[in-house]
């Protein structure tokens, strides 16, 4: 596997790239006639011997260890780097070092090119799920043209890539064989941030071919091929294919953020809260995970039967239409049931209006929860639901309900099919 991509990379005519030792890339005080320079930073202070890569725009990973940058340069003690003797052409620039990094698309049209200083920032993610028009979940190979990373779904079609570069990066899927590339769709990653991409009515796209791992096709033959199949997919991905809107309305990485929406955790006469307590600040229960390469909420507490706890926020005094709804995903672990509720609530009102999940039991470990309309409770099957129908248009909260435990942790709300 390793001995492909560097063969994939050897389509990119680079001086010192053969071989998988990085090399040290000339500063940007070097004599040059052509090439690229630049100096990088990362806290404030210069990037001594960061790893540097640069790929054609166009170009499709064949690692599937994760790994997001394959340096193939570094730069020097002060943080410079000159990349020399390149053809014309789009690339995509990355550099790494102690976690952070920046990619950036960039024309090269034959002079010296400098790009200043680059400022290394914190690492995004992108997750999402691949299905066919019927919901039918599809293996697929998900990466990001340019880049080193390629992962494949899971058996319900979920991926996640992690620790993306920040900015505007171009997603594509792999078929199965890796032979085809079968949907592809801008997003923008955020530093510290998720993003998602959902796919669903995939388009028949035999015409546009990534290079078959154990293709024997010379470096010409390469770049040629990748560059129509980046033009035929994104003439597809606008027409034949389904992206839904999508938010990460939680993700306890920001306080601020996190502060705005005035989450809560209450409970009722026959629950107690042990920790975080009414007098204490909430964002205290918001602490690191590393199963979640994050940050989490964790509450706990006691009940006795029949008693409960809410973790929530109220989005709107007025109500939102959420008629558009997909799904609401959340990721969560602890003991007892939880309920996911959707409702139009107020203390003093006499026309309060809720539509609740079952009970969804948690365990110690993180699972992956996704909740649609139709997994609302009828009212004729929980006196205490009046049903999705009644509340989406005028939601004003979101709730978790938590029973006959002790803790709840939570991490990555995010909604699809719309935004508010």
């Amino acid at each position: 596997m390793r001995a492909s991509k560097w063969f994939l990379t050897a389509a990119i005519p680079l001086l010192g790239l053969w071989g998988c030792d990085s090399s040290q890339a000339k500063g940007p005080g070097s004599e040059t006639t052509n090439g690229i320079v630049a100096t990088v930073i990362s806290d404030g202070m210069v990037a001594s011997y960061a790893g540097v890569t640069l790929h054609k725009a166009d170009f499709i990973s064949n690692d599937t260890t994760g790994t997001v940058v394959v340096p193939n340069y570094e730069t020097d003690s002060l943080g410079g780097f000159t990349l020399e003797d390149l053809d014309t052409g789009k690339y995509r620039l990355s550099i790494a070092l102690g976690g952070k990094l920046h990619s950036e698309e960039i024309s090269y049209s034959g002079n010296t090119l400098d790009l200043g200083e680059i400022t290394l920032e914190a690492p995004g993610t992108v997750s999402g799920t691949f299905a066919d028009g019927n919901g039918e979940t599809l293996t697929s190979w998900i990466g990001v043209y340019g880049l080193d990373i390629l992962v494949r779904t899971d058996s319900e079609g979920n991926f996640t890539l992690s620790g993306l570069p920040a900015g505007e990066l171009k997603i594509f899927a792999l078929s199965e064989d890796r032979k085809s590339v079968v949907a592809d769709t801008n997003l923008t990653v955020k530093t510290s941030k998720t993003c998602s991409w959902i796919h669903t009515d995939l388009a028949d796209r035999s015409s546009s071919s990534a290079e078959d791992p154990g293709s024997s096709s010379s470096p010409e033959e390469s770049k040629s091929s990748s560059s129509a199949e980046s033009s035929s997919s994104s003439e597809l991905s606008s027409s034949s294919s389904k992206e839904f809107v999508s938010m990460v309305f939680e993700d306890f990485e920001d306080s601020v953020s996190f502060a705005a929406k005035n989450w809560y955790f209450s409970a009722d006469t026959a629950a107690q809260i042990n920790y975080p307590t009414l007098l204490s600040n909430y964002w205290d229960a918001v602490v690191d995970n590393s199963d979640r390469n994050g940050h989490v909420f964790s509450g706990y507490f006691s009940t006795e039967p029949g008693g409960y706890v809410i973790f929530g926020t109220r989005i709107s005094t007025e109500g939102i239409d959420m008629s558009d709804l997909d799904s609401v995903t959340f990721y969560a672990k602890g003991s007892g049931n939880l309920r996911f509720a959707l409702e139009r609530w107020e203390s003093t009102s006499s026309d309060n209006l809720k539509a609740w999940t079952k009970d969804l039991p948690l365990t110690s470990s993180w699972t992956r929860f996704s909740v649609s309309p139709t997994d609302f409770q009828l009212p004729e099957d929980d006196t205490l639901s009046t049903g999705w129908e009644s509340v989406k248009k005028t939601v004003t909260r979101v709730h978790f309900f938590a029973t006959s435990g002790q803790e709840i942790s939570l991490d990555d709300i995010t909604v699809y099919g719309l935004t508010f």
